[in-house]
């Protein structure tokens, strides 16, 4: 994960980032095949799904709309990324993800992380990261889950 421009700095970016870290970790070992029975493989793709999705929706209803409306996120670019989001659901969903899908999952990672992340530094004022978070608390709810901020 990229820590040169500050970005992190802002909570909603440091939070979407500490998912980032805690996802790759966890697609990495689903990815290795870490379990040694059907039950546990079951769990942990399940549980990855489920940070994905959660994951997914503060970026769909916060990050992307908002850098959409900053001009730093083009309507294409964003329905590429969304498209991504949805391909690796599938994957998980067909109970193929192995290193192809963790490599396309991180690549995808980095594209926000490097570009996006650093865009929403530079082009953010106090309402969009106040609307950012409102966005993570609309999602935490949406998903079932209590959010931290």
């Amino acid at each position: 994960m990229c820590d040169h421009c500050g970005c992190r700095e802002f909570g909603p970016i440091a939070e979407l980032s500490a998912e980032h870290e805690q996802i790759l970790d966890l697609a990495w070992r689903v990815a290795e095949d870490e379990w040694t029975d059907e039950a546990g493989r079951r769990e942990g793709r399940a549980e990855l799904a489920a940070e994905l999705a959660l994951h997914a929706t503060k970026e769909e209803l916060g990050l992307y709309p908002l850098l959409m409306g900053t001009g730093d996120l083009t309507e294409e670019r964003c329905d590429r990324l969304e498209d991504e989001h949805r391909e690796v659901h599938a994957v998980l969903d067909g109970e193929a993800f192995d290193r192809r899908a963790y490599y396309a999952l991180a690549a995808h990672i980095e594209e926000e992380e490097m570009e996006l992340f650093s865009g929403a530094m530079f082009a953010f004022g106090d309402d969009e990261w106040d609307e950012m978070d409102r966005a993570h608390h609309r999602a935490a709810h949406l998903h079932g889950v209590a959010h931290a901020h």
